[in-house]
């Protein structure tokens, strides 16, 4: 019983560092896609000079 259990908790590593890989990835590709919008706002800002983003302290 005791090589079952290590060889459980050795897969439940694996499986967690797998998702934990996984989650990396699609952390990264978030960070990448806010970036990308946000570049785009500001090249839209600056080629249509027109305010895109929401100013501080405006009344809706």
């Amino acid at each position: 019983m005791g090589k079952e259990k290590e060889r459980s908790d050795s897969e439940e590593i694996r499986e967690f560092k797998r998702q934990l890989r996984q989650k990396e990835l699609e952390l990264k590709k978030e960070k990448m896609r806010a970036d990308f919008y946000e570049t785009m706002v500001d090249v839209a800002e600056e080629q249509f000079n027109i305010d895109i983003r929401k100013k501080a302290g405006t009344k809706p």
